[in-house]
């Protein structure tokens, strides 16, 4: 998965979020996808409501990849981890596996823009990012929610932000919402779903992607179980 135009904006939206953050990670090198002829200006556009005043050429680089545009929207300087190095990732590791101890705690931010709905042992790639992250680190997701059968081997809902992140490792939550790919309604917001009926189970009408934005901090004990909203009064 790369950055389309929805995503593009809440990137930019979170940005302020990321403002101490000083080194920083991809999980796969995203690319920019930005095939319909409308969505660049749209983007611009976009920018210029969020004070950010930029051109095409200054956010659009040659080889389709995204740092120029991150760079623009005050993202500090991120680079690549993937399975392969095809794209030009600086770190290779396969996530289905615990990384190395030269990245344990090396980044203060890391974005997952749709990588690990690809990897079949997604809880391994969930711990690795905790891994990775330093103290104070942020990390942010953006992976599919809903009506995406078929993209990745999982689809994420809530309970990965407010019940893993959360409530078992002690994350801050800084903010979770849904949104189209291309739409133009605003983004939903998610709130905390325990104690809901349900989980607070709720359709959406066109795919949807879960972006969250979580925050680490220091951790005197081991990890509480992770159980489901739908399940902690059961």
């Amino acid at each position: 998965m790369g950055i389309s135009i929805n995503i593009a904006i809440q990137l930019a939206r979170i940005a302020p979020l990321l403002k101490d953050c000083k080194s920083g990670v991809m999980l796969g090198r995203q690319a920019m996808h930005f095939r319909p002829p409308d969505w660049k200006p749209r983007l611009i556009a976009s920018l210029e409501t969020l004070g950010i005043n930029t051109t095409e050429e200054e956010i659009f680089q040659d080889d389709g990849f995204c740092e120029a545009y991150l760079s623009k929207i005050g993202w500090p300087k991120m680079e690549s981890l993937d399975f392969s190095d095809i794209e030009g990732a600086e770190y290779i590791h396969d996530l289905s596996y615990p990384i190395n101890e030269n990245l344990e705690q090396r980044f203060d931010l890391i974005y997952d823009g749709g990588t690990t709905e690809h990897v079949f042992d997604i809880a391994s790639a969930f711990r690795n990012v905790d891994a990775m992250l330093k103290d104070g680190g942020i990390f942010v997701s953006c992976v599919g929610a809903d009506g995406w059968f078929g993209h990745g081997f999982y689809q994420i809902g809530p309970d990965i932000p407010w019940r893993y992140w959360h409530a078992s490792l002690g994350y801050n939550v800084l903010g979770v919402w849904t949104f189209s790919r291309h739409g133009t309604e605003a983004p939903r917001v998610i709130e905390d779903p325990t104690g809901k009926p349900r989980g607070g189970e709720f359709s959406y009408t066109k795919p949807q992607f879960i972006f969250y934005v979580v925050q680490k901090t220091p951790r005197a004990s081991e990890p509480k179980p992770v159980i489901q909203s739908h399940y902690i009064n059961y």
